[in-house]
């Protein structure tokens, strides 16, 4: 419902002059507590009932005193103006980051590696801002913060999407996932063309990740054989090696999912292949000082995390079967 208009004229420094006057019953004290000249004060005053129509205060040489009139509009006036008061406060309070909400869409795989520890940290700075978390596919993440939905989408996306706004978090490498039984696991350095040729679990098309692949693969100009499987999220791929059907191509950070010493991720080489982590919000929109406060601080974050979150890779490398920390979910 669309609040009712004050009538033209009338002002919050009239209204201000007016409730202090009828609590003080005298326009001198009035005009001290808010730095005014008594003129000035009486002046306010008399440009509010002239607007209003209204006799609001009877006035002798000895008393001020308000009319019926001004009693009923008393009320009302202090109402209107602690309203004001609250509406200053509340949002001075989200200018400074005190309250408000941050509402983000973003991977399953974001959403179950880097962003619940980063979500915490930030909390624990801003107690009183509120976030929200959708964990959807990636399709999804665009069309939330398109329409508004959510302020903040956090995954892996094609460049060519309209309407979004781009900012890079991190370079994800690429690399093999696969049983750590089999013979490619013993090699020291692994290449595009020694997988080509190996039953393959292919994410969907609509991940950012399968044209990359798809791609690489094609330029090898070698046989390649036709994903045995394709899935919508890394932690069935994952669960798919684990099973023995095949190896998968899966960014680094897909080795969080990883659940058991049988399984491991390698990194891939020639050519070796990063891809970005992305932040996206809408195009040609300002974010709430909430969601601004988050970016700022989840950047800082992932630069502080950084070599802690490349660790896991490196051992990997060393390791024929790293141990895993994390539950099975998917990008």
């Amino acid at each position: 419902m669309i609040a009712p208009l004050i009538p033209s004229g009338i002002t919050l420094r009239q209204m201000q002059a007016f409730v202090q006057v009828a609590h003080h019953g005298s326009f001198t004290r009035a005009a001290a507590d808010l730095h005014l000249t008594q003129s000035a004060t009486s002046a306010l005053v008399k440009e509010l009932e002239q607007r209003l129509g209204l006799l609001l205060l009877d006035r002798t040489t000895r008393s001020v005193v308000l009319t019926r009139a001004g009693e009923e509009f008393l009320a009302r006036a202090e109402r209107i103006l602690a309203d004001v008061a609250h509406a200053l406060a509340d949002t001075h309070d989200l200018v400074n980051k005190r309250r408000g909400l941050v509402s983000i869409a973003a991977s399953p795989l974001s959403s179950s590696t880097f962003l619940p520890a980063a979500i915490a940290a930030f909390l624990a700075e801003h107690p009183n801002v509120r976030v929200q978390l959708h964990d959807i596919l990636t399709d999804a993440i665009v069309s939330e913060v398109r329409n508004g939905v959510a302020e903040l989408g956090i995954g892996t996306f094609q460049r060519s999407l309209g309407d979004v706004d781009f900012v890079t978090l991190f370079d994800d490498r690429l690399g093999v996932v696969m049983r750590a039984s089999v013979p490619l696991a013993r090699k020291r350095r692994l290449t595009w063309r020694q997988i080509a040729g190996e039953p393959r679990i292919a994410l969907s098309p609509s991940s950012a990740f399968r044209p990359l692949v798809d791609n690489i693969l094609a330029s090898l100009d070698v046989a390649i054989e036709r994903p045995r499987f394709e899935v919508g999220y890394m932690g069935t791929a994952v669960a798919l090696v684990e099973a023995g059907l095949g190896i998968s191509v899966l960014p680094e950070r897909a080795a969080w999912l990883l659940r058991s010493e049988s399984v491991c991720w390698r990194p891939l080489f020639e050519p070796a292949v990063v891809h970005p982590s992305t932040l996206v919000t809408r195009a040609g929109r300002s974010l709430s000082p909430g969601a601004k406060a988050f970016v700022e601080f989840l950047s800082a974050h992932l630069m502080s995390k950084k070599p802690a979150f490349r660790t896991r890779a490196r051992t990997q490398k060393r390791t024929r079967a790293p141990k895993s920390r994390k539950a099975r979910t998917a990008e």
